[in-house]
């Protein structure tokens, strides 16, 4: 068992630096998963959709021209009317027909207004999708770091805990250590064992969702830069998140589409009218060699001025969508300032629990030393020193773990306050 785990750990030691080979910085990731991302190619496709919506919406105020036609084969007979007399006919027509709208009631306007509302919105959906995909990002590159130096620890934790095995092994065998001292020593190395098989988990998960998130594999990582800039007070994060928030202006764009609703559905029963111009040539339709040809030029007007209800109906709806919408914004907002309170508190902890993490990595690195030099001296027992050793990992990860969750917690707040 102890061969064997000591050989586990010299494969992955020496396997380790072949799989980071390749190093990238933060900011190349985030770039990469930006590049990758299908949640973000999503947005981007709808976004445009938004676009070639409003242009149809647009279109709509401007002329159209169509053309028609028609050719057959048949044989007419007219039966005697007017002396015509049965025949083999050809009837075909053709029609060019050209409209422009002069007054819809406002329906173009307020179609206008929904279409170019909901392209707004779409554009903020794909700046909403960049930043939670910035904020993953960073997520995964710490989660990786942290991973990989738990790992890291326990690897050289489990290779002294081999020895120390060996060691209480040879000094029972001379009569210098009890059966009890062995135990205790091969506990602690299951122990470590068991922490480097988690952290083992631990770092294949983080790498797993970096791979998916980056679209490579997580290679040689730079260490997280210094935290990001953010507002200098809570205040000043408020105001700019009022300002900038992707959501609270996303919210904003649905109250606009929801107005224009209503302008429309009011507009829905209103008459319209616009010019028009007809040309048509005709031949063989009625009899024999008939022939036509005609251009109008003229006014086409239509009203409904009942429709039953509907009409009133549709501007209940519209109304209703409209409060709905408002609504969601004040609860958006409101949402917002708690968001940007807590990820300020956050931060403000998170930075306290950094230093104190530094602190106590700094302390227990002091101890172990000192307790190597107590052990070596015959001062203390080998196990003190395991029991040192860990606590040093311990204190090691949590300041790993920290020094994430400083980056992390920075990160959202500049993206609540709408800063990339």
């Amino acid at each position: 068992m102890r061969r064997a785990g000591f050989r586990m750990i010299a494969v992955v030691t020496a396997l380790y630096p072949l799989a980071i080979a390749q190093a990238q910085d933060l900011e190349t990731a985030i770039a990469e998963a930006r590049a990758h991302s299908p949640a973000l190619v999503t947005a981007e496709a709808e976004a445009e959709a938004a676009d070639a919506q409003l242009a149809q919406a647009r279109a709509a105020a401007g002329p159209t021209a169509r053309v028609e036609g028609s050719i057959g084969y048949g044989r007419l007979d007219p039966g005697g009317y007017f002396g015509l007399t049965a025949g083999d006919v050809t009837p075909n027509a053709v029609q060019l027909v050209g409209e422009y709208p002069l007054y819809a009631g406002g329906r173009i306007a307020s179609a206008i207004g929904q279409a170019a509302a909901g392209q707004r919105a779409a554009r903020l959906g794909t700046d909403m999708a960049r930043q939670n995909l910035t904020l993953a990002t960073v997520s995964s590159y710490a989660e990786v770091l942290t991973a990989r130096e738990m790992v890291a620890s326990y690897s050289g934790l489990v290779a002294a805990l081999d020895e120390i095995v060996r060691h209480a092994g040879l000094r029972y065998d001379i009569g210098d250590a009890t059966s009890s001292d062995v135990a205790q020593a091969k506990a602690r190395r299951a122990e470590g064992l068991a922490g480097f098989v988690q952290s083992q988990g631990r770092l294949a998960a983080a790498e797993a969702r970096f791979e998916r998130l980056t679209g490579k594999p997580a290679g040689k990582l730079s260490p997280l830069p210094p935290r990001p800039k953010v507002p200098s007070s809570l205040g000043e994060a408020l105001d700019a998140a009022t300002l900038a928030n992707v959501m609270l202006a996303q919210a904003g764009s649905s109250v606009e589409g929801a107005e224009a609703g209503v302008r429309a559905a009011k507009a829905s029963n209103r008459p319209t009218v616009g010019v028009f111009a007809e040309g048509a040539r005709v031949r063989d339709q009625f009899f024999p060699d008939y022939r036509a040809d005609s251009v109008t030029v003229g006014l086409r007007g239509r009203w409904t001025f009942f429709d039953s209800g509907a009409g009133s109906a549709r501007v209940r709806e519209a109304r209703a969508n409209l409060t709905a919408s408002e609504a969601r914004l004040r609860q958006a907002r409101d949402e917002l300032m708690q968001a940007v309170i807590e990820a300020w508190s956050g931060l403000e902890s998170a930075e306290r629990g950094l230093d104190a993490a530094r602190e106590g990595d700094t302390a227990a690195r002091e101890a172990l030393r000192g307790t190597r030099l107590e052990v070596r001296s015959g001062a203390r027992p080998p196990l003190a020193e395991l029991d040192a050793e860990r606590e040093a990992i311990a204190a090691t990860a949590r300041l790993a773990e920290a020094q994430a969750a400083v980056q992390v917690a920075a990160w959202r707040l500049r993206l609540l306050c709408g800063i990339e």
